[in-house]
Formats: C-alpha cells, structure tokens, sequence
C-alpha cells in the first residue's frame, strides 16, 4: 500500500496508525480533539517522526485532519470511527523473533549455537538475524560468544517454574511499594494509565499475548522502581527477564486481559498515597495470576 506521498506504508506505521485509533477509543476523545505528536511518541515510546507518518496515514482515512502550525485533530468522535483500513504485516525481523521464541520454549534452542547454523535453519540473511539476535540479548535470552556463535540463556520452562517465579514476586514487588522511600512520578504514572486503557481496548488476536507481557513487564518494574531502593527493581527485572517466553505461551481470554483493569486501581491507590491498600491489591493481583496460569500443574 502507498502513502498520500507515494511512499511504501511501513510495518511500524500501519501498527502505530492502528494503535493510535485504539488509544482515541479507549479515551472515548470528542471530535476536534488535539491529539499531540508528543504524547503520542511517550505513550507508545517511540520518536516523534513514527507518529507523525502513523497520523498522516489517518488522515489520507479522513479520521484526522491536519492543520498547519497547529497539529491534527479527530474529524469525528472516538465511538464513531471505523478501523483504519491500513494493513499490519510484521517485518521479517518481528516474524523471526516469534519463531525464535517459540523454539526456545519448546526446546527446540538451547546452549551455543552458530550463526551459520541459524541463518541455515531459518532461512534468514545474516543482517536480518543480526537484527534478531540483538533484540534477544537486549532482552536476556542469549549472548554472544567469542566469534560468530551465540548461547541461548537458561528460561523458565515449566509450569512450577513459574509457580514459583510468581511466589517470589509475591514477596518482593507488595514491599517495594511500602517502602518509605516511595515516591509517585507523574509523568510514570500517566504513560501507565495510557497504556493499560490501550491494552485494555485491544481486539483479541494472535500476537496479544506478547504486547500484554511487555505492557505488564513496564508495569510492574516502574511502580517498583517508585521504591527509591534499586535492590527491589534489580530482582524484578532478573525474575522478567526468565519468565518472558513462557508467559508468551499462556492462552489470551477476556478474563485475563480485564485482570489489568486491577493496574488502574493500583495506579489511583499509589497516586492517592494509599500504599497500605495498594501493597495489598498487587498481592492479590499477583496470586490470582499465578493460581490461574499455573492451576492443576497443566503444560504450557
């Protein structure tokens, strides 16, 4: 598909386009609605030009309208705007990432394994696995070796694995937040807000599982990280990082997704100074996720 401009519409701007209309919806915003490049680009935690491509996208849909030295604006209220009609293909990169996780979880990478080897078994150009292999070290599920192998990291790949992972955060993220060192960051806590109710409003798909992971992950580590004593976020990220593909595998329903409506009540209890309530309700929150994806020992 091209663009008004005639260039070739890019995977992360269609997606970006498509969440930005999510984001409108779950905000129920009125016509005429500023919708800043700015804050946009904070709550999707990307740069400003993404957005500004994704929002020209919607125009040329007649969803927004643009106006010079001032911005773009909704042309329609939130409830009476269509899907925008762009595709959302992921990139070779992002559908190798998939893959490589669902391997590692089924065993399928384990221990050193050679460039050569992966570029022959997925039939991916070096630059392109390259890519891949980054973004699996940035997030802590392999490293390179001296010359051009990799090693795959140990992961939490059993069900009382991750029992117990869940105990652990059980002790650990309540208490950070009854520190007495704890302090609420404004700017944290509204780019929270803005990506639960994004979550919140998203279709049931395929790919739900890994953006409701990340969303959860920023979550819980930066209400953490509020504690003042950075030994609370150190072991939240290590406990993360171990638990990241196996959470990938766990089924989406209703009931899960509306279980992050609780982030929002712990959002207004800590902005309220209500640390006491909100310790209590992420306990709870937390054991009732681990009763759930873990009950009756079942593989994932």
């Amino acid at each position: 598909m091209k663009s008004h401009r005639g260039k070739a519409v890019k995977p992360l701007m269609s997606q970006l386009a498509v969440r930005i209309v999510e984001h409108v919806r779950a905000r129920a915003m009125p016509a005429g609605a500023h919708l800043a490049e700015q804050a946009l680009a904070d709550a999707f935690h990307v740069s400003r030009g993404p957005v500004r491509e994704a929002l020209t996208i919607l125009e040329r849909q007649r969803i927004v309208r643009f106006h010079a030295n001032r911005g773009f604006f909704l042309t329609r209220p939130a409830g009476e705007i269509p899907a925008p009609e762009v595709p959302a293909p992921l990139s070779t990169e992002e559908e190798m990432y998939y893959r490589f996780a669902e391997d590692r979880i089924r065993g399928k990478l384990r221990g050193h394994v050679s460039e050569a080897e992966l570029m022959s078994r997925y039939g991916i150009s070096r630059v392109r696995l390259m890519k891949v292999l980054i973004r699996l070290s940035q997030e802590g599920w392999a490293e390179r070796r001296p010359g051009h192998g990799w090693n795959f990291l140990p992961v939490l790949d059993t069900v009382e694995a991750l029992d117990k992972s869940y105990r652990f955060r059980i002790l650990v993220e309540p208490a950070a937040l009854l520190e007495p060192t704890y302090r609420v960051d404004p700017g944290v806590f509204a780019r929270l807000r803005v990506e639960q109710e994004t979550l919140l409003a998203s279709p049931i798909d395929d790919r739900l599982s890994f953006t409701m992971f990340e969303t959860g992950v920023r979550f819980h580590e930066q209400i953490v990280s509020c504690s003042g004593n950075p030994f609370f976020l150190d072991a939240v990220r290590h406990i993360n990082r171990l638990r990241r593909l196996i959470e990938y595998r766990v089924p989406v329903d209703q009931a899960r997704l509306d279980r992050y409506r609780e982030h929002l009540e712990i959002i207004e209890l800590l902005e309220a100074g209500k640390q006491v309530a909100a310790s209590a309700l992420l306990r709870d929150h937390l054991d009732r996720s681990r009763v759930k994806k873990t009950a009756g020992g079942r593989k994932l």
